[in-house]
């Protein structure tokens, strides 16, 4: 069973790596700004180092089964630090995209709210 959950895992890390470099063909395509360019720069790197990790994780399941001993200890302490680590990437992409998407928000409303002025300062005007 644990064998087949690895190869699912890995297969699923092999999709998403292909996705995650898809998405950032994408974005290179589109020539965003540089602060956009910048946050999809970060963010890529952040998800392309987590889903390089799931895949090991992967591995390392499969691998698992096959150390004992002390060693065994030592060997899932280390995995468990590389799921917390992936953990804490995963926090991290969620506060930057919250983040980037807030400031973004307050910048479309900074607009609209100089479009209305705009717009009022006109039907104003004989």
């Amino acid at each position: 069973m644990s064998i087949l959950f690895s190869l699912v895992l890995f297969l699923g890390a092999a999709g998403l790596m292909l996705w995650h470099v898809r998405s950032w063909q994408a974005t290179q395509r589109e020539k965003p700004s540089a602060k956009e360019l910048d946050f999809r720069r970060r963010q890529f790197r952040r998800r392309i180092q987590t889903t390089a990790m799931l895949g090991l994780l992967a591995v390392a399941i499969l691998v698992g089964h096959w150390i004992t001993g002390a060693a065994r200890l030592f060997y899932w302490g280390a995995v468990l630090l590389l799921v917390a680590w992936m953990v804490l990437l995963a926090l991290v992409d969620v506060w930057a995209t919250r983040w980037h998407v807030g400031r973004m928000q307050r910048e479309i409303q900074l607009q609209q709210v100089k479009l209305r002025a705009k717009l009022r300062s006109r039907k104003k005007a004989p």
